[in-house]
């Protein structure tokens, strides 16, 4: 169940020459390597909880649900390098650090913490509180809740 594709690295094509620039290429090279380090380790994981044949039922299933986890955690980090080259890509079109909502800059201490944030804080906020669980077109079917019919209701309450 392993996801054998790792993300495009690129390096950027323009360099900003400030130091928020610098900075900010500092930041997403840092994140990527990280990430990278990690799918790797985590892969090296995968293979040693993988347990050989013959082996009994509960050997087994303790190994599958190792690879697993593994796996799961493989392709969240495989995401968050997903993020981070769609966060080089806007860095290329001279677009990452900048809010994609009110077009300001977004904090240098936000970006160490989040590498591929898009909205700065205040705009993440609002983003999230439109975001609501049962709100929205993602958790529309949600919103509409089965009510039980009287009889039952009586029913559960005698």
């Amino acid at each position: 169940m392993k996801s054998r594709t790792e993300p495009k690295t690129r390096t950027p094509r323009r360099i900003a020459s400030d130091t928020r620039g610098e900075n900010l290429i500092e930041i997403l090279d840092r994140a990527r390597d990280a990430a990278s380090d990690r799918v790797r380790v985590l892969r090296k994981e995968e293979e040693a909880d993988a347990v050989e044949l013959p082996a009994d039922g509960l050997d087994l299933a303790h190994s599958l649900e190792e690879v697993e986890i593994d796996a799961g955690l493989i392709e969240r980090c495989e995401d968050r390098l997903r993020a981070i080259d769609d966060a080089f890509g806007r860095l290329e079109h001279g677009r990452y650090g900048i809010c994609e909502k009110c077009k300001q800059e977004i904090q240098i201490k936000r970006l160490r913490v989040l590498p591929f944030a898009a909205y700065c804080i205040d705009c993440q906020k609002k983003r999230n509180e439109r975001r609501r669980p049962g709100e929205g077109e993602v958790d529309e079917p949600s919103r509409h809740v089965w009510t039980p019919p009287d009889e039952l209701k009586e029913s559960v309450e005698e």
